[in-house]
Order: C-alpha cells, then sequence, then structure tokens
C-alpha cells in the first residue's frame, strides 16, 4: 500500500479489510487473496481509527477533530462529531450509542445529533488512546506526556506531536530508548450497572468514579482489548520493553508478555478466544493464547541502585518450577558493557525462595525468570543491596539573631537558633554535632551545644546566658551514621561566618534637654544601636530620630520633640536604647514645662 505507516485497520462482514495510511485521508480495502484497492479518499490528514457500525463505516480523524460516517461501499461521507480537539483516537459502539476518545485533550465524547456532541467525561492526560466494554463497564486507556516531539515521524504528523502513534521512530532511530518517553499511563474503569443494576446505563459514564485498575510511569499504552468480558479480564500493551499486562480489576495485574522486541504496538481479540499481539522496534506478530507458554521467559525492569552497589540476598516470592538469571551494568539500557546473564540457585525459606547474587559492582541490575512449569508465577521479588556510600553535604549554617518588633517593651529571650542546610546526596538519615568556639580559635576550642545524643533536626536553640560576649563561629558536622553504621559513616562539616553574641545593654549619655526638644547619645560595645524611644509620664513609647538620618553604628545621636500639647509643669521622661539583640538600656530626665 502507499504511504509509511498503517494508522488504523478494520474488518467488513464479508472478511476484507480496510487500512488507513499516514500520510494522508486514504482507506484501502484488501481482500482475501491480499488485492489493495482504494475504498475511500477523505480530506483529513490523519485517519486514526476505523469501526464498522450498523452497515456504516466509522472513521476518527485528524486534525480537524472530525468523525466520519460511510456508506459500506465508501461513499457519502458525511462527518458526524466535529469537536475542538485535534484529533479522533479511538471509537467504541455501545449499542446504537457511539463514543470516541480524543487528543491532546484527553476527553470522552458521545455522538448526538448535535454536531459537537456531549462531553462525557474529561481526563487528565493527552489522550484517550483506547476505550472497550466489559460485562458491567467501560475502560479507558489514557495516556500523559511530559514532553512533546518524541519522534522524528513528526515530519509526516506535525500536528499530533503528543499521541503514542507515533511514539517512537522507525528504523534505527537512536530515539528507540525506553527510558527516553516521558510518559505515564492509566487504565480507567467506570461501572456502567451500579448496584443491583442488570443493563449497562451509559449516562453512569458521566456521573459515577472512574477507578483506576492499572498505572504505569515512562511508558504508554498503546491498545486495550476485553478478552473475558463476564471476569472484567483486560489485555493493555505497552511502550515499554515488549509487554502486554492482563488486568482483571483493581488488585489483580500480571505481565503475560514480555516480547524481545521494545515495545507492543496493537492487541486484536480472535474470535476463538486468542489474542494477536504486534510489536515496533522489531517487527513481529505474535499470538496469545490462554495456555503454558513456548518460551516461558519474563526479563524485570532494570532497577537502579543510584551508585554502584554490592549485591546481596535475593528472595522470590511465587510457584511452581522457577530458574532465575542476573545480571549487572553500568547503563539503564543494556548493552555490550553489561555482565553474561548468571544463574542464581534458589533454595526454599522462611520467607520465599532464597539466592545470593554473586555480581560485579555496578549500578543497574536486571532480573531473568523462566516459569519451567505451567503453574510457575513470580508474584514478588526483594533484592539486598548496599551502594557506595556518598558522604552528605553541609551547605550553609545560619544564625538567626533574636527576634523583636519595634513595641516590644520586653526583651527578647536568651535563646537564639542556629540553622543548617544540607543535602544527603543517597537519601540517608543523617544526624548531627553542633560545636561553638570564640571567632578564629585554635585546635580543641569548640563547645559541644547539646548533649550526648546527637540532633536529629537542621536547627538547635542555643542559650546566650551561657557564653560571654564576643564574636563566635558555629560548625555543624553531618553523619549519615544511622543508614550506615560506625564503620561505613561519611561525615561532612562547615563553620559558620562569625557572628556576635551580645547581651550588654546599651547606654543613655549626655543627654541635653532644650524646651520641647532632648538630645543624646545611645552607645553599645557588642553590637550597632536598632532604636531610640521615649515615654512620657508612663505612656507608650515613641520612636526618637538618629541625628545623622539612620541607625546603624554603635554610637547614635539621637533627638526627640516632646509633644506640643504637654501640660505645664514637671514630666518624666524616660529614654531608651535598644540595639541588634534586642537588650535594652535606659534613663529617666525630668522636664519642665
Amino acid at each position: 500500500m502507499p504511504g509509511v505507516v498503517v494508522s488504523a485497520i478494520a474488518e467488513l462482514p464479508g472478511g476484507d479489510l480496510l487500512a488507513a495510511t499516514l500520510p494522508g485521508g486514504t482507506i484501502h480495502r484488501v481482500d482475501r487473496k491480499g488485492k489493495v484497492s482504494e475504498f475511500a479518499k477523505l480530506d483529513v490528514k490523519q485517519i486514526w481509527a476505523i469501526v464498522p457500525h450498523k452497515g456504516r463505516i466509522l472513521v476518527g480523524t485528524g486534525p480537524k477533530g472530525e468523525l466520519y460516517s460511510l456508506s459500506a461501499s465508501g461513499k457519502d461521507p458525511k462527518v458526524v462529531l466535529d469537536v475542538e480537539e485535534k484529533d479522533i483516537l479511538s471509537i467504541l459502539t455501545v449499542g446504537d450509542a457511539i463514543l470516541v476518545g480524543t487528543a491532546p485533550g484527553a476527553k470522552l465524547f458521545q455522538v448526538t445529533s448535535e454536531s459537537e456532541g456531549v462531553l462525557i467525561h474529561d481526563f487528565k492526560g493527552d489522550e484517550v488512546r483506547a476505550l472497550a466494554l466489559t460485562d458491567d463497564g467501560l475502560v479507558a486507556a489514557v495516556n500523559a506526556f511530559s514532553s512533546s516531539g518524541l519522534s522524528s515521524i513528526d515530519a509526516l504528523t506535525k500536528n499530533l506531536n503528543r499521541t503514542s502513534l507515533i511514539g517512537q521512530a522507525p528504523e534505527g532511530s537512536s530515539e528507540s530508548s525506553q527510558q527516553s518517553v516521558k510518559a505515564s499511563a492509566k487504565l480507567y474503569h467506570v461501572n456502567l450497572k451500579g448496584e443491583g443494576g442488570k443493563r449497562r446505563d451509559l449516562a453512569r459514564a458521566s456521573e459515577a468514579t472512574w477507578t483506576t485498575w492499572l498505572s504505569k510511569e515512562k511508558q504508554y499504552f498503546t491498545a486495550a482489548v476485553v478478552t473475558d468480558a463476564g471476569r472484567g479480564e483486560v489485555l493493555v500493551s505497552s511502550s515499554y520493553q515488549g509487554k502486554v499486562y492482563r488486568v482483571r480489576g483493581r488488585r489483580d495485574v500480571a505481565t503475560v508478555a514480555d516480547f524481545d522486541e521494545r515495545k507492543a504496538t496493537s492487541l486484536c481479540a480472535l474470535p476463538d478466544g486468542g489474542v494477536l499481539a504486534t510489536t515496533g522496534d522489531g517487527a513481529a506478530v505474535y499470538r496469545l493464547d490462554d495456555t503454558k507458554a513456548q518460551r516461558p521467559r519474563y526479563k524485570s525492569e532494570v532497577f537502579d541502585a543510584k551508585q554502584p552497589a554490592t549485591y546481596g540476598a535475593l528472595v522470590v516470592r511465587g510457584g511452581g518450577d522457577l530458574k532465575v538469571r542476573a545480571r549487572v551494568g553500568p547503563s539503564d539500557d543494556p548493552d555490550k558493557r553489561w555482565s553474561d546473564w548468571a544463574p542464581i540457585i534458589l533454595a526454599k525459606a522462611s520467607d520465599g525462595l532464597r539466592g545470593r547474587l554473586n555480581l560485579p559492582k555496578r549500578r543497574f541490575l536486571q532480573l531473568e525468570f523462566t516459569l519451567a512449569s505451567a503453574d510457575a508465577s513470580v508474584r514478588d521479588v526483594e533484592i539486598f543491596y548496599s551502594p557506595e556510600n556518598l558522604a552528605p553535604l553541609v551547605k550553609s549554617v545560619e544564625f538567626k539573631r533574636p527576634d523583636f518588633d519595634l513595641d516590644d517593651n520586653d526583651e527578647p529571650e536568651s535563646k537564639v537558633t542556629i540553622k543548617w542546610k544540607v543535602d544527603a546526596e543517597d537519601d540517608d538519615d543523617l544526624i548531627y554535632e553542633v560545636r561553638v568556639r570564640p571567632e578564629g580559635g585554635q585546635g580543641d576550642g569548640w563547645i559541644k551545644l547539646h548533649g550526648d545524643d546527637p540532633v536529629t533536626k537542621k536547627e538547635l536553640k542555643w542559650d546566650l546566658d551561657s557564653v560571654p560576649d564576643g564574636l563566635y563561629e558555629v560548625e555543624v558536622t553531618a553523619s549519615d551514621e544511622p543508614a550506615n553504621g560506625v564503620a561505613r559513616a561519611q561525615t561532612d562539616a562547615k563553620i559558620s561566618p562569625p557572628f556576635v553574641v551580645d547581651r550588654k545593654r546599651p547606654e543613655i549619655e549626655q543627654v541635653k534637654v532644650t524646651g520641647l526638644e532632648i538630645k543624646g547619645l545611645a552607645k553599645d560595645e557588642g553590637g550597632y544601636i536598632h532604636d531610640v524611644s521615649f515615654s512620657v509620664d508612663g505612656g507608650g513609647f515613641r520612636p526618637a530620630s538618629p541625628s545623622d538620618g539612620l541607625f546603624d553604628h554603635n554610637r547614635e545621636d539621637f533627638t526627640l520633640t516632646l509633644p506640643d500639647d504637654l501640660r505645664p509643669g514637671r514630666h518624666r521622661v524616660v529614654l531608651r536604647a535598644r540595639d541588634a539583640f534586642g537588650n535594652m538600656g535606659s534613663v529617666a530626665v525630668v522636664v519642665e514645662r
């Protein structure tokens, strides 16, 4: 057939096939002998879905979000749905009703007599990739992409660069690495029967809760088919390492196919109960049957220890005859640098089947299971490992001065807070030791600010009444001992910039009263003057003004003017100076009005 990609396929009642190709809006007819002829040509750029329905052919297209209805001979094209979404990716018929899934808004619409249809549900994601019916409900495969431009096929489909249909490049592209796909996928289900219901009620799709049956990261779903409607059994194909998942409700999930090709691209249920699965990045077609696999192998996802690691015990929980191999390497995509597969001998233990991973010290690990009997299964795997220990990094140490407001009439408490920022490079739990010494001290002049027990929080209260005034520095040492033990613990230490400890009160001198004006000098030995205020006859304190316009030094001349409406007679004026630590010094003067 002309074109580059077959984007949709469907079987006609007589056994012929309809196939759409990209680029363009052409649908081809393929008869039983393989003869290809043009069935229909639509004025669209992409065709994503074809479904026969009640003697007509439904066609989902892009980039205008149109659903076409054609006659059985490919004539009489009519647009029966025209939504604001760019592409109609999936179509499902429920009796007379027609549902469609869209991109890039991941919306579910129902076709009505109105061209815009009815919005049934708005999913969180970028596309509704597949729809299928179970006995009691409806499932939807929804993908979300965190970046656009997933494939070089964008040149052919510029208006749809966020869809799973072009999620990987054709032959030989370096973009075929599975880890490069920044996507997540969910399979949702909604119950259309409700409690005690015997028939599906499609209206429930817009009001009942859609529950998550399957959720996967770093991959997207490509197709979904129901294989046992009564049990609610769904097969879902994935872009990740050729996986096909079997889902039976919210808790029963298994991997039933693990192809050598990089991704599973589509699924097709057969009348005899089997399922055909196609693959990409290595083209193949597989038949899946509910019997013992001919090549019963399963490769796990690549495990990342974050650092080169020493691997220990392996615990497998499962049943039947199992054989396990393991390999390690320096990259998240196995290549020639990886070790050869090494067999792991398993023996029964109280917690499952146990073996030992005698492998080179590497960051990445992968397991391969062979299911050597028909009843063999793997339910859970536990790996014991010890990555290389990274030292923590103390990034900063901060000495926080006492807090006070201008209208505070009391000195702040003598305790101050020492805070620090630290990175645990490998997420280990950390403990801290905090010490202090006079600035510029040498040798063993450090004094611990807490008891024998280490500090577990990233801050410490320090009572300044325990030390004389002066210039000090604090050292914070972080240790990952809780996670690694004393022998393997790594530490890091950082010393704070010098800071002042000042508990001495400021003084007020050279007070001179001239009429209603008072001048004076406020001074402090430990720091700088923060503010000066005054109170007349026991009233509230009001701020005085610095003579040079700014309180920023340890000696500050100040000026204040008493109120003009001060009554005649003698008045007691209290002058108060406060330093940067909140220490207060005051004097009282008598003023004659």
